[in-house]
């Protein structure tokens, strides 16, 4: 299945919690990387590690796929709409953002996810935090970024 098929699925499964917010993208893109990233575009685009650009950033955690989404997902809440930033995404640019409430940004993450070497953030819609993921899928191995270190996702 196609990405842009996987996005229409989404859609239709949850047509109040998820938004492609198709031109304004690049504009919040270039937010994320210059407040959260404090980085310029030329270098996120070239990074070849992003979480290295998080300024006060730390790896908060080194889990499993299935604990990604049994445990560290679910900490969001329910309620509330983030950014979610796909890094190298299967079709269409290398950067896509959406607006999701957490069942539909979950879904999203999911259909994803059959790509090696996924990465994506997950970011606070007042740009006051971010959760980068980088999943190796190969290893079961998911990397867990937070900045500000000091900014943890809210609890259900």
């Amino acid at each position: 299945m196609y990405w842009n098929e996987k996005l229409d699925l989404i859609k239709k499964k949850f047509p109040d919690g998820f938004k492609d917010p198709f031109r304004a993208g690049p504009e919040i893109i270039m937010k994320i990387v210059t407040l959260l990233f404090k980085s310029t575009w030329l270098n996120f685009i070239e990074a070849e590690n992003r979480a290295e650009l998080l300024q006060h950033g730390t790896l908060t955690r080194r889990c499993t796929l299935q604990q990604l989404y049994n445990e560290e997902l679910p900490v969001l809440d329910n309620g509330r709409n983030y950014w979610v930033l796909f890094v190298k995404v299967p079709m269409g640019n290398r950067f896509q953002v959406y607006d999701c409430q957490y069942p539909a940004l979950r879904e999203l993450i999911y259909l994803s996810s059959g790509q090696d070497g996924r990465e994506f953030c997950v970011v606070d819609k007042k740009y006051a935090w971010l959760l980068l993921f980088r999943i190796d899928r190969m290893k079961d191995m998911v990397e867990i970024y937070r900045a500000p270190s000091s900014a943890p996702p809210e609890k259900n």
